[in-house]
């Protein structure tokens, strides 16, 4: 059976571009943004899947695994956030400092403390953030370019570049993530972006999936007023491990 490692990482690489570009608790708002993977490594070895293996990732939460692009839709109402992402759901609320996750296919959740990005995991990617100083209209909205590079200390030769866009008209992003893996330092990092990230393009080299580029772009932004039920846990929905 092959090593699913570069679909993990594959998968990993893609939360933490929707992780980045997570709107600011300040007004309410509803963004749609989608997210892509380009990786011809990655495609190579998902064409030497046997047709067991192509049906157990049809099945599989996140459709960049299964080689389409990945929607996340995101709400945020003060200091609560919600991300749609396939069948899960995820409400942070960095005032209680939790955070729930839903799946909507089983009408279970779970729940974990939410920690600052930056807390654990500092080290483990070492990354810089840089204001070019460029602008130009994105969508209609004024924005500035920022580029990141990042290294990764557990896997010699790996940088990624990050190409970042953001509106100056919309508030700075509050990223959705409880603060903890490798990705925790360059979450931190991109608190210097300032203004919402409209698109983002990570392009990844030396990784065990060759040179990939993840992208993401927000679609749509809506300031309309939100519904305090959006983040709330639905009626009928069991906690599943009872431990967290």
């Amino acid at each position: 059976m092959p090593n699913f490692r570069p679909l993990v990482l594959a998968a990993s690489l893609a939360a933490l571009s929707t992780a980045l570009t997570g709107p600011a608790a300040r007004a309410d708002l509803k963004v749609v943004q989608n997210t892509s993977i380009n990786s011809p490594q990655l495609k190579a070895y998902m064409d030497t899947m046997t047709p067991q293996q192509r049906a157990q990732m049809a099945h599989s939460n996140n459709p960049l695994l299964r080689g389409g692009p990945q929607q996340t839709v995101i709400f945020v109402h003060g200091t609560q956030t919600r991300a749609d992402v396939g069948t899960m759901t995820y409400l942070v609320n960095s005032a209680t400092h939790q955070t729930i996750v839903l799946n909507r296919t089983s009408h279970t959740y779970t729940t974990q403390p939410y920690k600052s990005p930056g807390m654990n995991g500092a080290g483990q990617i070492q990354a810089t953030v840089k204001d070019t100083g460029q602008t130009k209209i994105i969508s209609g909205h004024p924005a500035r370019r920022y580029l990141m590079t990042a290294t990764v200390p557990s896997q010699p030769g790996t940088i990624i570049r990050g190409d970042i866009w953001a509106a100056l008209d919309l508030p700075q992003p509050a990223q959705i993530s409880t603060g903890s893996g490798p990705f925790a330092a360059m979450q931190s990092q991109f608190r210097k972006v300032k203004g919402y990230p409209l698109k983002t393009s990570l392009a990844i080299n030396g990784s065990p999936l060759g040179d990939t580029t993840v992208s993401s772009s927000v679609v749509s932004i809506s300031k309309a007023a939100l519904s305090a039920s959006i983040f709330a846990i639905p009626a009928g929905y069991a906690k599943a491990n009872d431990g967290g």
